[in-house]
């Protein structure tokens, strides 16, 4: 893409070269975010061990209490800026 800022004017070839690279970019992110997704919305994998399941189940509830107390938070600091009547 570089190139294409020496030139002085662009041709169509041109103009069609570096819509195929951007297209091509476009296609390996979508394939990248669709591949990430799947990895985030597949189902746990079952615990080698009970002691895994265990810490796992811990940081679960400790993620939704957290979960929790921000919501509360967002919620009490929401009302009081839209609360206020001058």
């Amino acid at each position: 893409m570089n190139d294409l800022r020496a030139h002085t004017s662009l041709t169509l070839e041109d103009i069609g070269r570096q819509k195929a690279e951007l297209l091509a970019q476009i296609r390996q992110h979508q394939q990248e975010m669709g591949r990430l997704g799947k990895q985030l919305a597949a189902p746990l994998r079952p615990a080698a061990s009970k002691g895994n399941s265990v810490v796992r189940a811990f940081n679960t509830s400790l993620a939704v209490i957290d979960g929790i107390r921000m919501g509360i938070k967002l919620m009490r600091s929401l009302r009081n800026v839209f609360g206020r009547k001058a």
